[in-house]
Parts: structure tokens; sequence; C-alpha cells
């Protein structure tokens, strides 16, 4: 099985590093692995998300854009993964319908079946009309988006769209939020430095 994630693990970071940022226009490099002994479990941990209702509609939508290879390489190892929320994410700080929307399959990472410090990467899928809030975190983050239909906002700016294909870099402590429309949202995600998840926080 690992091997397997190793596999779409590298496929996303090539795609990744094959793109340039839809703001600025830079690039990045996949980092270096930060080896880690033991796992560190920080995540809600499950398999009946209501939003992984979603994702065959997810992989379908996905396969008729850019990306399409790498939507359906994560197709086949999605039912084998492990799917968590963060759990600093509760009903007293967040919707109902967030949490009821939105779920992360993780690669590598403290928490992660390949397991290092960081990068922390896997995929994100929120379900339709879903609203991923204003919130921040210390480390950098990339997202390769593989679903038509979401938009982003960045530092409480106005909102603008972003097609299949899209690469998008957060900077350190930079506002970003994620809405989608009619159709469910799937992205590669990844943290390029070592921090926790319980270091997000509402903007």
């Amino acid at each position: 099985m690992n091997a397997e994630l190793e596999t779409i693990l590298n496929e996303s970071w090539r795609a990744v590093e094959a793109r340039t940022d839809a703001i600025s226009g830079t690039g990045i490099q996949r980092p270096v692995a930060i080896p880690k002994d033991k796992p560190l479990r920080t995540g809600r941990i499950g398999s009946d998300f209501p939003v992984l209702g979603h994702l065959p509609n997810a992989l379908d939508v996905a396969a008729s854009h850019a990306l399409a290879d790498l939507a359906r390489r994560f197709g086949v190892l999605s039912g084998k993964m492990e799917w968590s929320q963060n759990a600093g994410y509760t009903p007293e700080n967040s919707s109902r319908s967030f949490l009821d929307g939105y779920a992360y399959a993780s690669l590598s990472g403290p928490d992660g079946p390949i397991l290092c410090e960081a990068p922390m990467a896997g995929y994100m899928l929120l379900g339709p009309d879903v609203h991923y809030p204003d919130h921040r975190h210390e480390p950098r983050e990339v997202y390769l988006v593989l679903t038509p239909g979401a938009q982003w906002s960045l530092d409480s700016g106005d909102w603008f769209d972003v097609a299949p294909g899209t690469m998008i870099i957060h900077n350190s402590w930079q506002k970003h939020a994620i809405r989608t429309g009619d159709t469910p949202f799937l992205a590669f995600a990844a943290w390029l430095e070592a921090g926790p998840r319980s270091g997000i926080s509402w903007a």
C-alpha cells in the first residue's frame, strides 16, 4: 500500500513543480522530507464523514478536466486511505455545514501513512455549497485544484474563480478562504514546513 501512496505523492508533487502560483507567478520545489520516528495522531479519524458521499461525484467531475490522470489514481486509492478532520474544528467554533462538508486524506506527515515531520500532504475534499472561512497558519501551504467551480479569497479580499490545474500558494500566516458552488471540490494540499494542525486559527 505504501508503494502506491508513494507513487501518487510523487506524482502530485511533480504536478505542483510543473506549475506556478496563480497570483504571484512563482513556483516551488518539493521540500526535503524531515524525518520523524513516531506518529502523532492529532486528527479526528473516520470513515463516515458526510462529505465522503460526494467523493464519487468529485472524482467523476475531475476526470473531465486538467489533472484527470491524478484524479483517477487518487480515486483508486481513496477507499483505502485514512480520512480525518482537524480536531480543532468543533461545533463550538465551526458551522455544522462546514463540519459535514469537509475531510482530508493524508499521504505524508506526522499522522500520515508516509511518516515525516514535514511536508504534510494529502487530498482535501469539500462538498457542494461549503464555506471554509478565513483561517491562517504558520507553515506555508500549496493547493493544487482538481475540480471546477470553487472560489478563493486571500487576505479577506475579493473572491476569484479557480480552475482545475490551478496552483495557489499561501504565505505564512496569510488569511485564506475557500467556497464551493454546485460541485464538490477536490485538491492536493500540502504544508511546506512543519507545524501542528492545532495551529490553524480562524482569522
